[in-house]
């Protein structure tokens, strides 16, 4: 019994007062009819106000604080408020309605406000809807024509109406009520006698509980220190609502910590964390959400370069496919941009060369100080930096450049880079060239690996180049052997021709000398048969006269001559015709 005494000595306390007042009751009780009537008027208008005033406070609030809560958050469960609103909604004004119809109030008006209420629940489901439609332009147009203030201002008319007629109510009943009220005067006093001491136990229970409150407090300020953050100074605290107000504050710092880290803005800080209580806020809240932010920079400091280096090599396998036919234009569109986008001040391109057998670097494009220079430069296999890179097959970074191995130019002067970058542009194992840029910073390692990548475009470009321009000189030899035949083809055909006019040539001229020999035989037989007969002739006749030895001679030179005559045309037939 002591131990149920002493662990609810409050309620034992107030169970004495309730005893008081319970004999007041009863003393009450003998002006019962009066007391009676004005308590319950004084009590049915104090709920009817109650009830006029939950008309706003608990209907209209809860309407817009489950439709604003669900419109933001979208979750169902913020529909709780609207729903129970709803529900609640002729409860509430049948009970109004009840009470003031027993107090002959004129009710018209508030049927009126009745059916508005309900209307504007149904217009709050209809808002409802449009969000679940993801529809928030229209949500948002129902929210700014604020239904609400046009119901808040009814029910302000209806209600000032309300409270007039009960506060006039409450004053008749208050008159009364103090007449009866006197009566009971000495009893009052008697309760007050009694009732002062326990209400002063009360109160000093209460502030022991106060105290054993504080320390309750304080034991939440020490886990709020440990698990979410230690602003590492000491802090007194002389009220309760210190301890709240800073417990709220760090969820507060926490909450704008993470909804800026969420908007995207990693350079956000926890407020009140500096380098002096760092050490202590790294295993709690604080400490984690700050190891998350740094985590979420990297990553997106990651994401940048990703997006930097598939954004380059897209522009770069353009550039490359646009230039692909052409060495020379190839070459200095790629050391162009290259040298452009990695920030460089200079950049070269040293191609592969084999001429005459024998392999070296050649400089086919050079870019500095946003120009494009025309510089022949060649540069034998494992000769100088270029040379060895080739060799080696890997990329070279200087960041202590040798004195007198490049400067670079300004409006100030002159001065060494900072950094000189070689990268051997391979492909299937091949390298095809050697890359160099000279830059005043250090080139990151994700440039390096973008410049990589791009030579293995360069590399199997270049490769393209020198099959088509191989294809190119083999199509124009071929081109050029076919000429060549067709001309000696149209030679040896006019050679034929000619041949073959020759030939009928000759063949008419023997067939004219045969003709023209066969005469002259004929005349040669014809006249050694006319001289043998003259001969004979002149045999015979001795040769009686001087007229006949002349014509003998004369036949004898034509004979001759024709004998000479058949010598030359047989000297000037074909060979073979002898035979």
């Amino acid at each position: 019994m002591k131990e149920f005494i002493r662990k609810n000595t409050i309620v034992v306390a107030v169970t004495l007062v309730a005893v008081l007042l319970i004999v007041n009751a009863l003393s009450i009780y003998k002006n019962r009819d009066t007391i009676a009537r004005n308590n319950a008027i004084r009590k049915q208008s104090e709920g009817i106000i109650k009830q006029t005033d939950n008309l706003v406070s608990y209907l209209l609030h809860s309407m817009d604080l489950g439709l604003r809560a669900y419109g933001v958050t979208k979750n169902p469960a913020m529909l709780g408020p609207l729903e129970g609103a709803t529900s609640n909604t002729d409860s509430l004004f049948q009970m109004l309605k009840t009470d003031l119809q027993e107090q002959s109030y004129d009710v018209s008006e508030l049927q009126e406000l009745h059916k508005d209420f309900s209307d504007y629940g149904t217009y709050c489901f209809k808002m409802v809807e449009m969000v679940k439609l993801d529809s928030m332009n229209a949500f948002q147009q129902m929210l700014e024509e604020d239904r609400g203030l046009q119901l808040w201002s009814h029910w302000k008319d209806v209600g000032s109406k309300i409270l007039t007629y009960e506060n006039a109510m409450n004053q008749e009943a208050e008159a009364s009520y103090k007449a009866a009220m006197d009566n009971n005067l000495y009893l009052q006093i008697f309760i007050l006698l009694i009732g002062l001491p326990t209400l002063v136990f009360i109160v000093v229970k209460l502030r022991n509980d106060g105290k054993e409150r504080l320390t309750l407090l304080s034991d939440l300020e020490k886990n709020n220190r440990q698990y979410v953050f230690n602003p590492g100074a000491a802090v007194e605290f002389h009220r309760p609502e210190e301890v709240i107000e800073h417990s709220i504050r760090n969820f507060q710092n926490a909450s704008q910590f993470i909804e800026s880290i969420s908007q995207g803005k990693y350079d956000a800080t926890w407020a009140e964390l500096n380098e002096t209580n760092q050490s202590l806020n790294e295993t709690n809240l604080a400490g984690r959400l700050t190891k998350m932010r740094d985590q979420l920079k990297q990553l997106k400091k990651d994401e940048e370069k990703r997006l930097w280096s598939n954004e380059g090599l897209t522009k770069f396998t353009e550039i490359v496919r646009n230039h692909q036919q052409n060495l020379s234009d190839l070459s200095g569109e790629i050391i162009i941009y290259l040298t452009k986008y990695m920030g460089a001040q200079q950049g070269g391109l040293f191609v592969l060369n084999d001429a005459n057998g024998t392999e070296y670097l050649e400089l086919m494009a050079c870019y500095a100080y946003d120009r494009k220079k025309y510089i022949e430069r060649k540069i034998d296999i494992g000769v100088g930096l270029i040379g060895q890179a080739f060799l080696e097959g890997e990329t070279t970074m200087l960041t202590k450049v040798p004195k007198g191995y490049a400067y670079i130019s300004s409006g100030m002067g002159e001065t060494i880079p900072g950094c000189v970058l070689i990268v051997p542009l391979k492909y299937n194992g091949k390298i095809e060239a050697i890359i160099e840029l000279i830059g005043l910073n250090k080139f990151e390692a994700h440039e390096v690996s973008f410049l990589e990548k791009a030579g293995e475009f360069v590399a199997a470009a270049l490769q393209s180049v020198r099959t088509t321009d191989r294809m190119h000189h083999l199509l124009t030899d071929s081109q050029r052997q076919a000429e060549i035949m067709r001309a000696a083809e149209e030679e040896m055909r006019q050679n034929m021709e000619e041949l073959s006019s020759t030939q009928e040539e000759i063949q008419r001229r023997e067939i004219e000398s045969g003709e023209r020999i066969k005469q002259l035989e004929e005349e040669q037989k014809a006249l050694y048969l006319k001289l043998q007969q003259e001969e004979k002739l002149n045999k015979e006749n001795q040769l009686s006269n001087s007229a006949l030895a002349n014509a003998l001679k004369k036949l004898q030179e034509r004979e001759a001559n024709l004998t000479e005559q058949l010598e030359r045309l047989k000297d000037t037939s074909l060979p073979g015709y002898n035979e």
